[in-house]
């Protein structure tokens, strides 16, 4: 046994120092965490460079402190990707996070892993280490990684990382451009309407001045609302300010969160584009998170915590509490109603085999491969649609302005 310096923070965010007992430098962290501190130095007693405030040196500097800076998601699956290669060749974390450092691609890249770097060299785990990037690794990333940690496997856990966020990024970037091309046809709507609005009508306001006659009460009504949209356009845009604050103000409330995600399940088609999405993603979260060492409670803890549908979190809520007591995972979302059967049948199949996390696996490719379709589906119907109204829309205004010029020929050929 050895003795030892350290400095750590308490849960209350204060600074303690002391000396330890141990047999090395993980021993000590080892114990300082069942005491419910976190290392930041740990040293043998007489080599030690701790100066008194030195935790509180670095707390104003932001070493310890939640980070803001966001790492892109590309660049975090690279990041991920090359850390996994790295060890598997042999480096030890330091060396192979050392190397990522020269090789980043971005300052915030380089400063990241430096950070990193000397977090992990003062007694720290990697895990604690990410933990300080809140915005960057998530909650899911950085369990698998503690579980890699604690298992000896934190190369094999990183590749699965890697595998779990490009899919996740695949998906993202599917749906999206899914909706690129619905999007530029609505923005060339609005476009055209203002070009109308602004360049057009106006001419016709002033011939239907000179003329003097009596309009039609579509030509009327149109000319009213033009005219208003163009001299109290900022109450339009005001009103949509508020609106959109309101929308905001509103979200915080719980149970207007769980009836607008309870509306968006049942709509048309986007409805079933939401709840194939959701599915994938719970599977392949839950299924990432059991393969990487994480028990099955606490994977469903974290995959409940990352769900965008309240409805669906209420779902998986009651799929961990069927699981503490003993339940399975299949019935509870049998009952939910909102899960789709065929992922239902393949996780009680999955649960019955004891592979639930290749079931599970699988369940997110077939509904992954489904998003797709069904996004793209969702683009064939929004394109016409579109293009219909925005005729519709055209058709009235030009019908509105050339009825009086109608009128007013049969006037005088008549």
């Amino acid at each position: 046994m050895a003795l030892f310096d350290y400095i750590a923070m308490n849960r209350e965010g204060n600074e303690v120092t002391g000396q330890m007992e141990g047999t090395s430098v993980p021993d000590v962290v080892g114990l300082l965490r069942q005491r419910g501190l976190f290392s930041v130095e740990v040293v043998p007693a007489g080599e030690s460079k701790i100066k008194e405030g030195l935790f509180s040196a670095l707390g104003k500097s932001g070493l310890f402190s939640p980070r803001i800076r966001k790492i892109k998601p590309q660049d975090l699956v690279i990041f991920t990707r090359q850390l996994a290669v790295l060890i598997e060749a042999g480096l030890s974390l330091i060396q192979a996070l050392r190397t990522l450092k020269k090789q980043a691609r971005f300052e915030a890249m380089s400063a990241m892993v430096g950070d990193l770097v000397e977090i992990i060299e003062s007694g720290r785990p990697l895990s604690d280490a990410l933990s300080q990037y809140p915005g960057s690794f998530s909650k899911v990333y950085i369990n698998i990684v503690k579980a890699g940690e604690t298992g000896g496997a934190l190369d094999k856990v990183l590749k699965r990382l890697a595998d779990y966020l490009e899919r996740n990024l695949k998906l993202q970037q599917k749906i999206s451009s899914a909706l690129i091309y619905p999007a530029l046809v609505l923005i060339i709507a609005v476009v055209i309407l203002g070009i109308i609005i602004t360049f057009v009508i106006p001419n016709f306001m002033e011939l239907f001045k000179d003329v003097g006659a009596e309009l039609p009460w579509l030509t009327q009504l149109v000319l009213n609302i033009t005219g208003f949209l163009r001299v109290h356009w900022y109450l339009l845009l005001g009103g949509v300010g508020l609106l959109g604050l309101a929308y905001k103000l509103m979200l915080r409330n719980y149970k207007f969160r769980y009836f607008k995600d309870s509306v968006k399940l049942n709509v048309p088609v986007f409805g079933i584009l939401i709840k194939k999405i959701t599915a994938a993603r719970f599977a392949r979260t839950l299924a990432t998170l059991i393969s990487g060492g994480v028990q099955i409670l606490g994977a469903l803890e974290l995959t409940k915590e990352i769900s965008e549908n309240e409805v669906m979190t209420k779902a998986i809520g009651s799929v961990y509490e069927s699981v503490r007591e003993g339940g399975f995972i299949a019935k509870v979302l049998e009952n939910s109603g909102v899960f789709p059967q065929l992922m239902v049948d393949m996780i009680a199949v999955g649960e019955e085999s004891g592979s639930l996390d290749k079931m599970l696996a699988k369940v997110s490719d077939t509904y992954e491969e489904e998003v797709e379709i069904t996004a793209n589906s969702l683009t064939s119907l929004l394109e016409p649609m579109l293009i219909i109204t925005m005729g519709v829309v055209v058709g009235i205004i030009v019908l509105a302005m050339f009825l009086p010029l109608i009128t007013l020929i049969k006037s005088l050929t008549g």
